[in-house]
């Protein structure tokens, strides 16, 4: 089993911290306190304990996310410790063509070239010969 296994449950915020769903605990809380999270079905406070294979909801961006906790944590852990502790299940209020269209957005999003930034000044000057501009100078 994941996570601690010492442990009986830990507060709501620390854990969403922990298995990195949160960058930080204030984050966590806030979310909590704005209602965008439920503990099993129900709107709950950062202080609530969280215990083996309870089920979160987080609405995020628009989607909803569920997250089964299968371990717990207390202490911040690398992802790749922090995985193995909750299971996931994205837009779980969505059907499955919707979520093949997100799937899809997502691919050609990363596909996408990404902009280096602002122009050098030899990428400056090949766009004003591109435009034809370099008989002004």
């Amino acid at each position: 089993m994941p996570g601690n296994e010492n442990l009986e449950a830990v507060r709501l915020d620390r854990w969403l911290f922990a298995v990195r769903i949160f960058k930080t605990r204030t984050l966590a809380a806030k979310a909590i306190d704005g209602g965008t999270i439920k503990l099993n079905g129900v709107p709950v406070k950062s202080h609530k304990a969280v215990r083996l294979n309870d089920v979160i909801q987080c609405k995020r961006e628009g989607r909803t996310f569920e997250y089964k906790v299968l371990g717990l944590l207390e202490k911040r852990v690398g992802a790749k410790e922090a995985a193995p502790c909750y299971e996931v299940t994205e837009d779980a209020d969505l059907n499955p063509e919707m979520r093949e269209m997100i799937q899809l957005y997502r691919e050609v999003d990363r596909a996408a070239p990404k902009s280096k930034g602002r122009p050098s000044k030899r990428d400056r000057r090949q766009m004003e010969r591109f435009r034809g501009k370099e008989d002004e100078l």
